[in-house]
């Protein structure tokens, strides 16, 4: 399984915006097979965001990357943002499964 992290901050003034894309964008991720998981959250500050995805593998993560929707999502968000987003891989060390 492969762990991915994404943050951005947008401008105070296209919150509405960013949030109607990633809903759009979260309900497509949904039907993808590879992806196991991939939340959106909004940190405390109201304008930065992290999404926390998990993929079966390589090839999972891959086959998200060239979607449509993924290519869709990145040309309404990066416009929004304050600078492109930055993605992390992380290293699963322990969890509930809840």
């Amino acid at each position: 399984m492969k762990y991915r992290v994404a943050r951005f901050k947008v401008r105070a003034a296209e919150v509405a915006k960013a949030d109607k894309a990633i809903i759009a964008f979260t309900g497509a991720v949904a039907d993808e097979p590879g992806t196991l998981r991939y939340d959106s959250f909004r940190e405390a500050d109201g304008v930065s965001y992290l999404h926390l995805m998990a993929f079966a593998d390589d090839k999972a993560e891959a086959a998200h990357r060239n979607t449509d929707h993924m290519k869709k999502f990145l040309a309404a968000i990066q416009p929004l943002c304050e600078a492109p987003p930055a993605f992390s891989d992380l290293t699963k060390v322990s969890g509930s499964g809840r």
